[in-house]
């Protein structure tokens, strides 16, 4: 309990330096500006105090007091005047502070020397007078210090004491004894209400500095909505550009072949490109959209970039040599942590996006140990002899839908979406990517990766038997999902049946190796309910579920029912993947489901410059 006790008295009188040395740096600065004017005051009131004791009592120490009074406020001028508050730092605003309250001990030790130089024996009158006047500049000095409390107790403690001490020591008789017991009650209680003023003034000054930050705060976010809202504004006239052209070119095509017109090899191809480019934008943005709101599962495992870079090399090398560039990997036994298809993605992004912007010289892909914070890791780069970026695009070029150079927003420049798709990748995987270039110097694109562990050489795959035609059936509540399905898989080779309902499908005879089915159907029915009852009553073997919906809790369904999920409109790659997976291992339209160390993705990898 004493501890305590002590604990709280010394919270209630104590003052060390402030938790926030924001509050110091006001108090010293305010300290300063306060009190210039002070010794002023201070002087005229000193002033009238020796000199109505001068008059009345005639004692020769009235006129050391005031020479000595005087002197210390000429000092005092002199000091306040000489320090500029705005040099004090928050570094060493509570030395300052501490500084400058000291300096208060002087002008307490002069007034306190009063009673002690001239004191009126034996006139009660001029005694009380005395008390009155020093207890009073005693408790205004104090009021008005509250703010500063080393400066109240250096100030007020030595006067109070002084004149208590005095008048119980004088010889004066009763009441000048109960005068300095008055004075030493006086004390305490001015001491006591001073602190809660101190404690109100100071929380005062941390409420003002708090909000002071809080505005800041809200300022600096709605500077940030202002440009969000910009950049948002703008990607979304560029995705309504990108995704409208290729719309209204197939609309063209339509019309034509409505109007009698008979399809070419040509129109055919246009077409299909245009669907391709519809196909990219939208799936760009979903992967964008997946990665950054941590839908995508990582797969990490030790990852062979001299494998990765091989890869890459002999998917950009003809791209490369079409342009007169030079594409080069550095060779590299380094092996990193890291989702290999994701990696894989993200430095095809990076390759193609420098051989857009590479009119001549070469591109690089290299690698070079890195040790961060005490991990090994590799430095992952993608070096050109590009056009470069400009020092005020640097941060631009990882958005959505900007182009530094394409303004008119022409698609056979990219879509604008690879670096925004490198950046969400990079942070899934735990990264970012750094970027060093200048304007006619190139560009070098690079991300940090801890290294893996070393591991077994993968044993040769072994040769697969060629699948057999599956029976495949697609449900779906749409009939051109449904007809359209049927002439892709039978142009494939495949058996295929189409229904509309879960009932349609229970009906059909036989078993099915895959199951194709919509996630939503009609009438308010669930996909995925469906395919769960056709699988668990052996109507159907494996189960792909395909879906044009992104929501979390949709793909944590599915995966939870261990089924396929594909996300529409589905590349020929994942969905001829599905089929492979359906009928066991085999190869099926050269799509391999065993093979090398280092996965087969490039269906699977989608690049937008």
């Amino acid at each position: 309990m004493t501890g305590d006790r002590l604990q709280r008295l010394r919270r209630w009188w104590g003052d060390a330096p402030h938790a926030d040395a924001r509050v110091d740096l006001t108090l010293a600065r305010a300290y300063i500006l306060d009190t210039r004017d002070t010794p002023f005051v201070a002087a005229a009131t000193a002033a009238a105090f020796w000199i109505s004791f001068a008059v009345l009592t005639r004692q020769a120490g009235v006129f050391v007091w005031a020479a000595m009074v005087h002197g210390m406020q000429w000092h005092m001028y002199h000091h306040l005047h000489g320090v500029d508050p705005a040099t004090f730092r928050t570094a060493d605003a509570a030395r300052w502070r501490r500084r400058l309250e000291w300096h208060m001990l002087l002008p307490g030790l002069v007034w306190a020397a009063a009673p002690w130089l001239f004191f009126p024996r034996g006139d009660l009158a001029l005694i009380l007078l005395q008390y009155f006047f020093i207890s009073g500049v005693a408790s205004v000095s104090i009021a008005a210090l509250a703010q500063w409390w080393l400066a109240t107790l250096c100030f007020g403690v030595p006067l109070y004491l002084s004149i208590a001490v005095r008048l119980m020591t004088a010889g004066e008789g009763g009441p000048a004894v109960l005068m300095g017991v008055l004075a030493l009650s006086q004390l305490l209680a001015t001491l006591h209400y001073a602190r809660k003023q101190n404690l109100l003034i100071v929380g005062a000054i941390e409420s003002g500095l708090e909000n002071a930050r809080l505005a800041e705060a809200l300022q600096t976010e709605l500077d940030r909505v202002a440009q969000l809202a910009a950049q948002r504004a703008r990607i979304f006239a560029a995705a309504n550009h990108d995704l409208r052209q290729p719309m209204h070119a197939l609309a063209v095509f339509i019309d034509a072949l409505e109007a009698g017109r008979p399809a070419t090899a040509a129109s055919v191809r246009h077409m299909q490109g245009s669907i391709e480019a519809l196909r990219g934008s939208v799936d760009a943005l979903l992967d964008i959209a997946q990665l950054d709101r941590g839908a995508v599962a990582v797969q990490r495992a030790p990852v062979d970039l001299g494998e990765l870079f091989d890869a890459l090399h002999g998917r950009f090398a003809t791209a490369a040599a079409a342009k007169g560039l030079r594409l080069r990997a550095r060779p590299t036994a380094a092996r990193v942590d890291a989702d290999a298809q994701m990696l894989s993605r993200l430095l095809a992004n990076l390759v193609d996006n420098a051989l857009k912007y590479t009119a001549q010289g070469s591109v690089m892909m290299a690698a070079r140990a890195c040790v961060r914070q005490g991990v090994a890791g590799w430095r992952i780069e993608v070096r050109d002899s590009g056009i470069g970026i400009a020092p005020e695009h640097r941060e631009q070029v990882f958005e959505e839908f900007f182009q530094v150079d394409n303004p008119g927003r022409d698609r056979s420049r990219g879509l604008g979406l690879g670096l925004a798709l490198v950046a969400s990748m990079a942070r899934t995987l735990g990264s970012r990517i750094e970027l060093r270039s200048a304007p006619g110097q190139g560009s070098t694109f690079s991300l940090w990766l801890a290294a893996a562990a070393p591991q077994p050489v993968a044993r040769p795959a072994e040769a697969l038997p060629p699948c057999a035609p599956a029976r495949i059936l697609v449900l779906d509540d749409e009939a051109p999902v449904r007809e359209g399905m049927r002439a892709l898989l039978e142009g494939w080779g495949h058996e295929v049946a189409v229904v509309a309902s879960p009932g349609e499908a229970l009906a059909l005879p036989g078993r099915f190796d895959l199951l194709l089915s919509d996630l939503r159907l009609g009438e308010g029915l669930s996909g995925l309910a469906a395919a769960r009852t056709l699988h668990g009553l052996g109507k159907v073997r494996e189960v792909a579920v395909v879906t044009g919906e992104t929501a979390q809790a949709d793909r944590a369904q599915v995966e939870a029912a261990g089924f396929q999920l594909l996300y529409k409109p589905v590349p020929s790659g994942p969905l001829r993947a599905a089929i492979v997976r359906a009928m066991g291992p085999c190869r099926e339209a050269g799509i391999a489901v065993a093979g090398p160390s280092v996965p087969d993705i490039s269906h699977h990898v989608r690049t937008s410059a």
